[in-house]
């Protein structure tokens, strides 16, 4: 469902924790402040040259990006399949408005421009640079994430408070991105997925993993004996994990 302000956040507030399954629980800072937050953290956005419209996600995604940074104090945070930026503005935002005391933020986007071609990191720096977040603020690796996070995991071990995984689809590929993102991932850090709402139909999805991603999902929190929970308030769904420690 798709509102506007205020009907938004009374939709939301009746929901409450309705779409949220799961063991995890979030601390309720974290709801509230994503109803504090703007319906749209990134509203100057700018557009792809051949998109008519705006198409990045659901505004309810970036937006739970952002007041999950700002609930939980997070400084480093890592996202790979950033594209034009329709999430990492939102991460953005929330470090930028969060300063560089005590803790200087870091954002690391890892994205191979295949999406939407010619877009990152471009397009993604002018998004981020218009939330007001410092591009020597950010760090962007460019290349195929199954490739690339191996190569990485040395440099910031133990790094980031929350890391976002929402590059590869198939099951092999989310769960490599997951298993790779681990390490770099602070004790008692969070392990954000999107798309893993088992309704929905994906082009990656095979007979064995008819849900790719949520299965990839399911499998990597019970490796790791990892509390978890799935918020069906965000299109696609997002899968939230706490990592060990």
């Amino acid at each position: 469902m798709l509102l506007r302000p205020p009907f938004e956040n009374l939709y939301l507030r009746w929901l409450g924790l309705r779409k949220v399954q799961g063991a995890l629980r979030l601390p309720p800072a974290v709801f509230e402040a994503f109803l504090a937050a703007p319906y749209d953290p990134s509203p100057d956005f700018v557009l792809p040259p051949k998109w008519k419209r705006r198409e990045h996600d659901h505004p309810r995604y970036a937006r739970f990006c952002y007041a999950l940074a700002k609930a939980t104090g997070a400084r480093r945070i890592l996202e790979v399949g950033s594209s034009t930026g329709g999430t990492t503005a939102g991460w953005a935002r929330a470090l930028a408005e969060a300063g560089t005391e005590p803790t200087p933020p870091h954002l690391v986007c890892v994205d191979n421009d295949s999406y939407n071609e010619g877009v990152y990191p471009t397009l993604t720096g002018k998004n981020i640079e218009r939330v007001g977040l410092k591009l020597r603020r950010v760090t962007f690796h460019n290349g195929d994430s199954t490739a690339l996070l191996p190569g990485i995991q040395d440099r910031y071990r133990h790094y980031f408070d929350i890391y976002l995984v929402d590059a590869n689809h198939t099951y092999e590929g989310a769960l490599a991105d997951m298993e790779n993102g681990l390490p770099m991932v602070a004790p008692g850090g969070l392990i954000v997925v999107h798309d893993v709402d088992r309704s929905r139909r994906m082009s990656e999805a095979t007979p064995e993993h008819t849900a790719p991603v949520y299965d990839a999902f399911a499998e990597f929190a019970r490796r790791h004996a990892m509390d978890f929970c799935i918020l069906g308030f965000v299109r696609k769904h997002l899968g939230v994990a706490r990592a060990p420690g």
